[in-house]
């Protein structure tokens, strides 16, 4: 279990790092396959953008908390702090962004949030099948967003070598920020 909670006691710097750009390239892919944009820091939106500009959202979504992350652990650890161990980790946890993607690509998922979409539009009742599938869909996606949490509490407060009230609440900070700014773009 604890590996499933905290990978990062197991993997960090360069080698994360490494897996981490392989699973953000991954996860641009899987974006750009199904015709979608990381929008927002845990938002995923339609989109008719290029491959370049769904790379450089998701780069934008990785790098700004792990530097926050980084000033951070400069703040609160008295421990040296490397930042290919906080960027490392933080793109390692973008693993977890491809299982709530690739969902999308799957013609019942699709299909069925269209449906729904104009269903409602409508305000027709969708078919029960169209229904079911997005919501299988969004309880997996739930799932994976609450150990994307977790995840990304854990390589900041391992890289980081900070724990207690101050990393949590440091943390919880950040998440607040990036997810606000990502409404605000």
């Amino acid at each position: 279990m604890d590996r499933l909670f905290n990978p990062f006691r197991y993997i960090a710097g360069t080698k994360s790092l490494v897996l981490g750009l392989i699973f953000m390239v991954s996860a641009v892919f899987l974006l750009y396959s199904a015709g979608m944009i990381q929008d927002g820091y845990l938002h995923i939106a339609p989109t008719d953008a290029t491959i370049w500009s769904i790379l450089l959202m998701q780069l934008l979504w990785w790098i700004v908390p792990a530097l926050f992350y980084y000033v951070g652990g400069l703040l609160l650890s008295r421990s040296h702090i490397r930042i290919v161990d906080v960027l490392g980790t933080t793109a390692f946890a973008q693993l977890l962004l491809i299982p709530m993607i690739a969902p999308m690509l799957l013609p019942a998922v699709k299909n069925g949030m269209n449906t729904i979409l104009q269903a409602l539009q409508q305000s027709v009742q969708p078919a029960m099948g169209d229904m079911m599938a997005v919501m299988i869909s969004g309880i997996v996606s739930a799932l994976f967003i609450v150990l994307f949490f977790i995840w990304n509490y854990n390589a900041f407060a391992t890289s980081c070598n900070v724990r207690g009230w101050k990393a949590v609440l440091y943390f919880v900070v950040v998440q607040l920020v990036v997810t606000f700014v990502g409404v605000l773009v």
